[in-house]
């Protein structure tokens, strides 16, 4: 009954989607209503409710392991955990889509109650690009993958879920990357209103940020999640592998701070307009790509779900009508946006438009890089694969300058800058940073990679430090330094700092533990030895774990380094309810560096000899440690209660 409930719901929530767009293309093209706007503005909160509705009522048949329903049956098993259950939820294609629906249910929500003061005129056509979003995904899942489908004879258990998925980064990860992938359909839809209304003002910008920086924090967090969840879980020992499914998630995060930086310039120079517009339909096109890339089982990846063409084709129609139909739009109003200032090269505003350039360029090198395969199997019907030699090869060369021209743009000014001001505001830095970097090509040994990652890292500390000392000293007029002026700068200047600060971090991780890392692959039995970087590794044991839904070979390995021991347990498990092994990596965590080790089967068979890797990664830690600050200091930024809004522009 709860499924039938979930069910009607969701066909309730698509038809009241149709009606509403029907009564948005009526209000916005045909004659205004203040009576239809109200209804659409009503109607909208209620379609949300039920949206998220249909999604507990799901969680709720997941919970008491409903397997009556197709989906319950295909993806849980009753001896699962409680956590594992409700995560199992999106933990497969329909599962995942209702969700999805529920998040766009969520952020129409609070879309409806936000615009509230907005003109009428202006929130129906944002409405209107919301509600042909809702009909898309919700008619794509009522129709192609209906989650509540009952089956008959009712099994008595069910086939259970991927062993890989039953993990707690599982019940975290998928909900905030859906949350940076939905937000996007907020900036897209002021987008399409901004084009037919023909207006697009310093207001705007400031309404469309929050939204903007919303979905950021949320993807930052999830991609950075997944990675993690991908480090511990798959037992590859790396934090990132040009996975095709790592690839599109990565993707709209680049055009996202690109479209982060060229709104700035919209709303502090009344700049970029049309360029802000073109991210924000490029961006939010890019996540349905990605679903489209997940779903449509054309590319393989261990995050990928399996699923039949005819959904593929069914995002790929709508990803098609929609980018379409937004860029002919874009093309048609474009001579409508004017960009009332004058617009200086040599600026904070030039110097951001040149980072967008390079950010936009590195999503096209990983875009080409992930559909290449299908471009060469479908003309030549050869099968091959981008790895990462060729990402490591053209995206790097293109996203180190954007970065270090971050630092550039942290310490000049809007508008004009003469190459005197350029050179008293950052020629301190500049010379510090020669200085640092001459010293450590001095103390430390690396490959050239090392010294770039550490390099764009000091780089940015620097640039952060010079430009928050000039702020002081700027205000104090040379004048004796009072802690209390520190409070003048706005707490979106400081939002930016942390989130530069994240990104310093981030690289000063990468370039350490990729550049320093020590690895040992081989074949160990009980009682021997082997050395990796100042450690000693013995492999004591092997015994065999029992639980409710799996069992396991546990491998313990007494770890020596100088006068210290640790016993560290890896595990090979096997799932009861799928009978599908699963690998659990040993991680001796030494502040940043972590000391990692997997076992595998044993080789030959009943030799008591183990596969076993062993992977020193020294301040890997930093990685993730940078992308939790970069996503802090976009709620920093959120926060700044000076930014007040003004609705001169879109006021009845």
């Amino acid at each position: 009954m709860i499924a039938e409930i979930g069910h009607i719901f969701l066909i309730i929530a698509f038809v009241l989607s149709l009606m509403q767009l029907i009564t948005s293309i009526k209000v916005n093209f045909i004659s205004f209503s203040e009576l239809n706007y109200y209804a659409l503005r009503k109607t909208n909160y209620i379609i949300s409710l039920f949206l998220v509705f249909s999604f507990l009522s799901l969680i709720l048949s997941y919970a008491i392991s409903d397997f009556s329903v197709l989906n319950i049956y295909n993806n849980s098993h009753s001896n699962k955990p409680l956590i594992y259950k409700i995560s199992g939820t999106w933990g497969n294609h329909e599962g995942s889509l209702l969700m999805w629906l529920a998040i766009l249910g969520i952020y129409g929500f609070f879309l409806t109650l936000t615009t509230k003061k907005n003109s009428s005129n202006f929130t129906a056509k944002i409405l209107f690009a919301t509600n042909i979003v809702n009909v898309g995904f919700i008619g794509f899942t009522i129709f192609t993958s209906n989650p509540f489908t009952r089956i008959s004879p009712i099994p008595s258990e069910g086939n259970g879920l991927n062993p890989v998925l039953q993990d707690p980064g599982l019940a975290f990860h998928p909900p905030l990357l859906y949350l940076g992938y939905v937000g996007l359909t907020v900036p897209f839809a002021y987008s399409i209103a901004a084009l037919l209304d023909g207006k697009i003002t310093r207001d705007w910008a400031k309404d469309i940020r929050p939204w903007i920086l919303i979905s950021w924090i949320f993807l930052t967090l999830g991609i950075s999640l997944g990675s993690f969840w991908a480090y511990y879980e798959l037992g590859w020992g790396g934090w990132w592998f040009w996975d095709p499914v790592e690839n599109v998630s990565l993707l709209p995060w680049l055009l996202l701070t690109a479209l982060l930086h060229s709104n700035r310039v919209t709303e502090k120079r009344d700049n970029l307009k049309s360029w802000t517009i073109l991210l924000s339909i490029i961006a939010f096109s890019l996540t349905l790509l990605g679903t489209f890339i997940v779903r449509s089982g054309l590319l393989t990846s261990v995050h990928a779900f399996a699923s039949d063409p005819a959904r593929g084709i069914y995002i790929l129609t709508f990803l098609f009508f929609i980018t379409a139909s937004a860029l002919i739009l874009y093309v048609i109003r474009h001579d409508k946006i004017e960009n009332s200032e004058k617009f200086f090269l040599i600026s904070k505003e030039g110097g951001l438009l040149l980072n967008n350039i390079f950010l936009c360029s590195s999503a096209i090198t990983i875009l080409l890089g992930t559909l290449w395969p299908l471009f060469v199997e479908a003309i030549t019907g050869r099968d091959i694969s981008v790895g990462a030699p060729y990402f490591n090869l053209v995206f790097l060369p293109i996203i180190m300058p954007a970065i270090f021209i971050s630092g550039i743009i942290i310490n000049i000014n809007w508008k004009g800058n003469s190459f005197e001001l350029l050179y008293t505001k950052i020629g301190k830095a500049f010379t510090i940073f020669i200085f640092l970097l001459i010293a450590i090509l001095f103390v430390y040994n690396g490959p050239t990679i090392f010294y770039l990652g550490i390099a764009l890292s000091v780089w940015l500390l620097i640039s952060i430090l010079n430009d928050f000392l000039d702020k002081i000293n700027s205000k104090l007029h040379k004048r004796k330094i009072k802690i209390s002026k520190v409070f003048g700068i706005p707490i979106s200047t400081y939002g930016m700092y942390v989130a530069h600060l994240g990104l310093a971090i981030f690289i000063l991780g990468v370039a350490v533990s990729d550049s320093k890392k020590k690895y040992f692959e081989g074949v160990l039995k009980q009682g021997q030895t082997t050395k990796i970087y100042k450690y000693t590794i013995t492999l004591q044991n092997v015994i065999e774990i029992n639980q409710k839904n799996w069992i396991a070979e546990r491998g313990e390995f007494l770890v020596k380094k100088d006068d210290k021991k640790i016993t560290m347990k890896a595990e090979r498990r096997i799932y009861l309810d799928t009978g599908m092994p699963s690998t659990e990596a040993a991680i001796y965590r030494n502040v940043f560096n972590h000391l990692y080790i997997v076992m595998g089967q044993q080789q030959p068979e009943n030799s008591g000899k183990r596969i076993v890797r062993i992977y020193y990664n020294p301040f890997i830690v930093l990685i993730w440690l940078g992308a939790f600050f970069m996503a802090f200091g976009g709620i920093i930024s959120i926060l700044d209660r000076k930014r007040k809004k003004k609705y001169a522009t879109f006021k009845n």
